[in-house]
């Protein structure tokens, strides 16, 4: 029995860590989203927010226009109510949606470029999303659209700008995960008696 375990230890160390079960240690955000509109009238709209578990967030809007230039940015910082905050965790528990994972883009020039980009922690995995245009999304049209709404009606709170305009395109904190190995089982040992 010792050399089946000792065998079982030594085949699990000497293995790749993406071979491990993963469990996350703590959920720093639950989620970063992205958007980026490019028209070639006017020029780009990026926005962006950062959800923490307690309902704070941070959105940054950023234009820049064809004529270049210093790109102009618009911060905010607030806590959602409780309600949209329930509505999130709703979108995001969705059995569907938690299925949706997508590579990330190869680059190059993307004509028609309308960017969503969502990243979520989940209990085993970081869970991506990647799409460049609005023919990428369709697939998943269905599933996405109660993200994209409540996201315009984020964007529609009446919140004042910050004063500050250095802009960290709502960094997310990075997420740690745990690699564990499967717990073995104990030989019984016989009690001692007093």
């Amino acid at each position: 029995m010792k050399f089946v375990v000792s065998t079982l230890w030594l085949t699990l160390l000497l293995s790749p860590p993406f071979l491990l079960p993963q469990t996350l240690v703590s959920r720093p955000y639950v989620i970063r989203a992205e958007t980026t509109v490019f028209d070639t009238y006017t020029g780009m709209v990026h926005t962006c927010i950062l959800v923490q578990p307690d309902g704070h967030y941070r959105r940054e809007r950023t234009f820049q226009g064809m004529s270049g230039g210093t790109p102009y940015v618009d911060i905010y910082v607030d806590a959602l109510p409780e309600d949209s905050f329930k509505r999130l965790q709703a979108i995001l528990d969705n059995e569907n949606f938690q299925k949706i994972n997508t590579p990330p883009s190869r680059g190059g020039v993307i004509p028609n470029m309308d960017t969503f980009i969502v990243s979520v922690p989940r209990e085993h995995s970081l869970q991506h999303m990647y799409f460049m245009t609005v023919n990428e999304r369709r697939p998943y049209e269905k599933d996405l659209k109660p993200l994209m709404s409540w996201l315009k009606e984020v964007e529609k709170r009446k919140v004042p700008a910050l004063k500050e305009k250095t802009s960290d395109n709502c960094a997310a904190p990075m997420v740690q995960f745990r690699t564990g190995l499967p717990p073995l089982e104990q030989e019984e040992k016989p009690q001692q008696q007093p």
